[in-house]
């Protein structure tokens, strides 16, 4: 099944044509009466597309929806993307997602013209406009909310290889857009509206972002006498911009030739490390009370999440458990696995869509 954001809703439309004409009837109740317990019981066991279409029924399901709209979207599994590739370049793009289902979402992204897929961020995709203005797109294919940052700040040939992560700072009351070049020494950010770039500097490569527990974290590599060094460090941007140490033991330090990704799920840090010559991955996480890293094997112990991987080089660990249980029969079914590993060449998560990543300033 294919929907555009437009069927969408003209579906809504039609079904609360519908359900108003059957509420006619005398012995019928108005679903604006319907109980809100009731309603939400019935959204909760709908599909990504149909949620839409119940925004549309009436004033009452509405309220439900945007009531329960972050609720609904943690249950549901990741969804394979594709952004089309129009044959000309000064059209608009279109996001397709699709659901463990089969099922299609489709939709247009307003201002991407003449601009290419660099990563994902709390639901928003990240377009940069290579070919013109050499600035970034933050589009959120859901609620269609934009954010507009500056021209990249460094010399590309191409589509830039970046990290990044939306964040929202407290003591400034704005949103900041944080990104590294990978495997370069220098982390750039731009605050909303400033139409500007800072940046911290590291004596060491740096390899990836990511949010946990209010805090960014990174990974810096590096070799020290001809024996490669790894750290996990703590960027904060208010008051003064610093890369802090975080002390961890058994970093595994396994070569150059490899790339690491931090994800987290719950109360758990990951880093996966994808062995560019060998072609497999690793899994280690973080035990805090030991401050060191342990390895993951692949047991398929269900304490442990799913870790969804995209070749643009962002992605999330998710337990199937927090999925509505049709997710976790049809995303075995139709995706492909390899242990603890989907990989595909873009993953789209609902569970982010609605986060705010609120930085812990204190």
């Amino acid at each position: 099944m294919s929907m555009t954001a437009n069927q969408n809703h003209d579906n809504a439309s039609s079904s609360g044509k519908r359900i108003k004409s059957t509420c006619d009837n005398d012995n019928m109740r108005p679903s604006s009466d319907l109980n809100h317990d009731v309603l939400s019981l019935v959204m909760m066991q709908l599909g990504f597309v149909d949620f839409f279409a119940f925004y549309g029924v009436c004033k009452s399901m509405r309220s439900v929806a945007l009531a329960n709209r972050e609720k609904f979207m943690a249950s549901k599994p990741p969804m394979l993307m594709h952004i089309s590739r129009t044959t000309l370049i000064y059209n608009d793009k279109e996001c397709c997602l699709e659901n463990c289902e089969g099922r299609k979402f489709k939709t247009i992204l307003p201002n991407s013209v003449c601009s290419t897929l660099v990563g994902s961020t709390c639901g928003y995709l990240i377009f940069f406009r290579w070919l013109t203005t050499c600035d970034f797109l933050l589009a959120n294919p859901i609620t269609k909310h934009e954010f507009h940052f500056p021209r990249v700040p460094f010399v590309v040939l191409g589509r830039p290889k970046i990290n990044a992560v939306l964040v929202f700072s407290p003591s400034i009351s704005r949103y900041i857009f944080v990104m590294l070049d990978r495997n370069s020494h220098c982390i750039w950010y731009s605050i909303e509206g400033d139409g500007a770039w800072n940046h911290v500097y590291s004596t060491f490569r740096i390899t990836s972002l990511h949010v946990f527990k209010k805090k960014i974290y990174t990974i810096c590599s590096g070799a020290n006498s001809w024996e490669l060094v790894r750290h996990l460090r703590e960027l904060t941007l208010n008051p003064n911009p610093e890369l802090r140490l975080v002390e961890t033991k058994n970093f595994m330090n396994k070569g150059l030739y490899s790339s690491l990704l931090l994800v987290s799920w719950g109360e758990s840090l990951y880093y996966v490390e994808s062995l560019l010559l060998g072609n497999s991955l690793n899994v280690h996480k973080l035990d805090f009370g030991k401050m060191e890293w342990e390895q993951v094997e692949d047991t398929r112990d269900e304490h442990e999440p799913a870790f969804f991987l995209s070749n643009l080089n962002y992605g999330a660990a998710v337990k199937p458990e927090s999925w509505a249980d049709s997710g976790t029969q049809h995303i075995h079914q139709r995706f492909v696995r390899h242990g603890m590993f989907f990989t595909a060449n873009q993953w789209y998560f609902p569970h982010e869509c609605l986060n705010v990543n609120i930085l812990d300033e204190s």
